[in-house]
């Protein structure tokens, strides 16, 4: 799958481009079931979902999830961070249609990217621990020194609204480059750290919704100011991204990422090491 001219050249205007209908439904309902399946690996008892035909595009599933959440922090914790790590995500957000639309917005081959920062996401209503302000991804993700050479993207596994939790995004603003960030450090494991875009820069922007429909593709510039948007709905938003950079320009570093604040996590390896 390529891009059109016209898409093309959307992404280098705004710094951003949706591309509808690239998976099919039962192409997301597939990484959905892995969420599913992760949950009845740690609520094995639980068998109210498993007499539903779909439970993992029911409501009744977004709100047992909700409340082991609420409930059971850790046990969620260990749910996402499995997800983070399967091979079912990876496959997913390294399609080859993905990788080849990538390729047409960064002007490169394939072949030419690597890849980082793969996220299953998922986001309840009302969250705010998670909740990114103004930032660029560019300041997150180093990779290229340029944050052009770089993309992030992001496919829908529902129909995601402004009411939802759209990103809120200011087009044309990758043209500003890399700005310095007003850092706030992290509060516990369970807080995302803030690297924000300074307000006066914001102000010289309109803002969007980034609204998009199930199986549709966005692809954004690095360099693109956007912050996270309130799910106000009574569902959990899930979304699969994962980062590309141009791996054969000469601003490239291999550079990995490596968040590991889960107190489940923490206290298996322990637990492991203690027994030696």
């Amino acid at each position: 799958m390529t891009l059109g001219t016209d898409q093309i050249e959307a992404y280098k205007r705004d710094g951003y481009v949706c591309v509808p209908n690239v998976f099919t439904h039962q192409e997301t309902d597939a990484l959905r079931r892995l969420v599913y399946r992760l949950y009845r690996k740690f609520r094995p008892g639980d068998d109210q979902l498993a007499r539903l035909d779909e439970p993992w595009n029911d409501p009744a599933f977004d709100e047992k999830m909700i409340a082991l959440r609420a409930s059971d922090p850790k046990t969620f914790g260990a749910l996402y961070d499995c997800a983070q790590y399967s091979v079912d995500v990876l496959r997913f957000v390294t399609d080859p249609r993905l990788l080849s639309i990538a390729a047409d917005c960064l002007g490169d081959e394939a072949e030419n990217l690597s890849y980082s920062g793969v996220m299953y996401r998922m986001d309840p209503p009302g969250d705010q621990r998670n909740a990114l302000a103004w930032h660029q991804d560019r300041a997150y993700y180093p990779q290229n020194e340029d944050g052009n050479h770089g993309l992030v993207l992001t496919v829908a596994l529902q129909d995601i609204t402004a009411a939802t939790g759209a990103l809120v995004i200011c087009p044309k603003s990758h043209r500003e480059g890399l700005l310095a960030p007003v850092t706030a450090d992290k509060s516990d494991y369970e807080t995302t750290e803030q690297r924000q875009v300074p307000e006066e820069a914001i102000d010289r922007y309109s803002q969007i919704h980034a609204e998009m429909k199930k199986g549709d593709l966005a692809l954004m510039n690095l360099n693109l100011f956007h912050r996270s948007g309130a799910n106000d709905g009574d569902r959990i938003r899930f979304t699969a991204l994962c980062r590309f950079h141009r791996i054969m320009t000469d601003d490239y570093v291999p550079f990995g990422l490596l968040y590991q604040f889960n107190d489940f996590l923490s206290e298996r390896i322990w637990k492991t090491r203690n027994e030696r």
